[in-house]
């Protein structure tokens, strides 16, 4: 039986498509937008421009920008109580994943659930039905959180990060204009973030054929133009694929979902405060290894669309060890930072094993993660990228 594969959202992609936003807004029946955002990007002009499109189509609006890394479930609160103050009937989010994020998890509040956020933020996630619009419009080329489900919140009080899935987002807009200011750590972060997404999952327990398409489209793209957007910033034909390379991988996890290497992520952005992106990229090579042997087919296909020349008779573990050397070397040639010289220890980093092990993504890898074998992926991934 083949399994269901839900698309979360409408998609308008292309330079300058923003444009379209005051009159979608207005299809929606909506007038009164609480735009959900971070102090960079609002110095970076983009809501200026948003805010311009905005008036151009007649519409009240107010701006939280108080969004910072790994929104905390309070952060996300401070965004509904500015939305209740001004009676917003519809929420657009603009930026990373961070802003993404948080405009989402605005909505269950106001669509009036109870309570505070952090009672719907949980280690396994509530799945909600909620009824205020919510347009995604990203700025940088990783997150592809404009079309999933699922909202990140951070509970520092447990120094965790959990979730929350909605109803379907209403609306992504994607458009690469504003990507072109992002700064080259940026670039990289987000966009291996991108292939982790992609690569996880098409390896993920979950995987469809929907998602092994999307997935698969979107690895070939970030092979291409990934390093070109990082070293050639106003490319604007790299920025273009970047962006709807992001996106199509956010398509990819969106149903089967991430695995091991998010999960690390996780547990490094609690214990080092690294950035998502960061966090998650930091792992990749070695999730990749290890869950090679027991999905060759799926590794051949990464491999291949890395641009990997084959003989068609490596095995599983081969194939790993290719894959995993491709990421390593592009990491190093986008200068990608590691845990070592950021002065973290390797004990640290395998203390982590825990975290990792007991997160609900891992549930998700093709491999059995134990608190042993996230220890052995962790003490090989600080080793192998110093």
């Amino acid at each position: 039986m083949y399994q269901q594969h839900q698309f979360s959202c409408p998609i308008i992609s292309g330079w300058g498509s923003i444009s379209v936003l005051g009159d979608k807004i207005r299809e929606l029946s909506c007038s009164r937008p609480l735009v959900v955002t971070d102090r960079g990007v609002k110095d970076a002009g983009v809501i200026d421009k948003v805010g311009g499109i905005l008036r151009e189509a007649g519409l009240e609006f107010t701006v939280y920008d108080g969004v910072r890394p790994d929104p905390s479930a309070e952060i996300v609160d401070e965004a509904v109580e500015a939305g209740l103050a001004f009676g917003c009937d519809i929420v657009i989010g603009v930026g990373g994943g961070s802003s993404m994020d948080t405009a989402k998890a605005a909505t269950v509040r106001l669509s009036g659930y109870e309570g505070l956020t952090k009672d719907y933020v949980l280690a396994v996630p509530l799945k909600l039905e909620t009824k205020v619009p919510v347009i995604l419009v990203p700025t940088t080329t990783g997150t592809g959180s404009e079309v999933t489900r699922v909202a990140v919140i951070s509970r520092p009080e447990f120094n965790v990060k959990w979730s929350v899935h909605l109803k379907n987002t209403t609306l992504a807009i994607v458009d690469p204009q504003f990507t072109v200011t992002l700064p080259r750590q940026e670039t990289a972060n987000t966009g291996l973030d991108a292939l982790a997404h992609a690569t996880e999952a098409l390896t993920s327990k979950g995987a469809d054929m929907y998602s092994d398409l999307f997935a698969v489209a979107a690895i070939r793209k970030i092979a291409e133009y990934l390093y070109r957007s990082w070293s050639e910033p106003e490319n604007t034909d790299a920025r273009t694929n970047m962006a709807v390379a992001a996106n199509w991988a956010g398509l990819a996890f969106d149903c089967p979902m991430c695995h091991l290497p998010h999960a690390i992520g996780d547990a490094f952005g609690c214990h080092f405060h690294t950035e998502h992106g960061h966090s998650c990229s930091l792992g990749l090579a070695e999730g990749m290894r290890l869950v090679a042997p027991v999905v060759p087919e799926k590794m051949a296909i990464i491999a291949e669309a890395m641009g990997i020349s084959l003989t068609g008779t490596e095995t599983g573990e081969q194939l790993g060890d290719l894959v995993a050397d491709w990421i390593y070397a592009l990491m190093r040639k986008m200068e990608f930072v590691s845990l070592h010289s950021m002065g973290i220890s390797r004990e640290d980093v395998v203390a982590c094993a825990k975290d990792v092990s007991v997160n609900h993504l891992a549930s998700y890898c093709p491999v059995p993660i134990t608190e042993e074998t996230a220890a052995e992926v962790l003490g090989r991934l600080y080793d192998n990228y110093q």
